[in-house]
């Protein structure tokens, strides 16, 4: 789910500074009061079943900072309790140590985008994405093997695909690769997730590198995607902001970086809520580089198309000719 937890806390006048780890914020708020936390993944509803599952080590300062969208009320009597904190972003408030914090002003917090109910289909968007992403036919054995599904699941969606894929000897093969890739990203929701944003003044690429580079230190498993991969794998678009996908927090502040609103941030960590991020990077005849992975061809176009910057269409433009192309018979 998409929560920009530094604006948020930013909203709050909450300062955030480096913590004791690479994983810890040190917050401080409107009065001065000192609060050290690991802030974990965003959810729609922050309930006591994922208290539950949140792993919490007795004796450490470090608290878990539980981050939704809205929260039980059960988990805002335990948190009212001092026995967890969180932060919501309807209303706005974070409960740290039994501390309630909301805004000064009683302004109605601005409308933000309907959140989409049920389990959303990451595997059949990826299946969608394997099959744009290799260059020769797959077996159906195979394709689910990479995406982490069932057979059974694969073979269901090639069906979907109609006239856009057909069954061979040698595995499915797409027939109209630049219909298949039109259909993806109409339903493909993005890789989602929660997202920190951080200001640097190095230009955006030296940036990335340097971001990928202390990820990669802390094990947070970064790929490289939007403007700096698409620079990479099609030289078209001047970028403007870094996008790294990891698969936990990591704070950047010992290497240049200072918090940011998501608005005003020159690189960007998103922790996705999509499962499959990682899954597809070794399918198709795509570069490979020694000093930086990127994220798969399929993902970086869609982030690129779903940029603001007036070069963003022209830049996803070439992403999807070199898409197409590599599937081409």
């Amino acid at each position: 789910m998409d929560i920009d937890v530094v604006s948020l806390l930013r909203d709050l006048d909450f300062s955030i500074e480096e913590g004791m780890s690479a994983r810890s914020w040190l917050l401080r708020s409107p009065e001065k009061s000192s609060f050290l936390v690991s802030v974990a993944p965003a959810v729609q509803r922050v309930t006591a079943r994922m208290i539950r599952k949140i792993p919490i080590h007795r004796g450490s300062p470090v608290r878990p900072l539980l981050v939704g969208d809205t929260a039980t009320e059960s988990v805002l009597e335990q948190a009212i309790a001092g026995q967890v904190d969180v932060l919501t972003q309807q209303p706005l408030r974070v409960i740290l140590s039994g501390k309630v914090f909301t805004p000064e002003d009683a302004s109605p917090a601005p409308a933000r985008r309907k959140l989409t109910s049920g389990r959303r289909a990451w595997g059949r968007w990826a299946i969608e994405r394997c099959l744009l992403l290799a260059d020769t036919p797959m077996h159906q054995s195979e394709i689910a093997e990479y995406v982490g599904v069932s057979q059974q699941m694969v073979s269901r969606v090639c069906k979907d695909l109609g006239p856009l894929a057909t069954r061979t000897v040698d595995g499915v093969e797409i027939l109209e690769p630049v219909k298949l890739l039109e259909r993806w990203e109409r339903k493909y929701p993005g890789a989602g997730g929660q997202r920190f944003g951080w200001y640097g003044l190095d230009p955006i690429v030296q940036q990335t590198q340097k971001a990928f580079d202390e990820a990669q230190l802390l094990d947070a498993r970064p790929l490289v995607s939007g403007d700096v991969a698409a620079d990479r794998l099609m030289p078209w678009k001047l970028p403007t902001r870094g996008l790294i996908y990891v698969d936990s927090p990591v704070d950047l502040a010992g290497c240049g970086f200072v918090p940011a609103p998501l608005d005003e941030a020159t690189l960007v960590t998103c922790i996705p809520e999509d499962p499959t991020v990682w899954r597809l990077t070794g399918i198709g005849a795509f570069p490979i580089y020694a000093d930086i992975e990127l994220a798969d061809a399929a993902l970086a176009y869609w982030d690129v198309l779903n940029g603001h910057d007036v070069d963003s269409q022209e830049a996803a433009e070439q992403l999807a000719a070199l898409i197409t192309v590599t599937l081409s018979p």
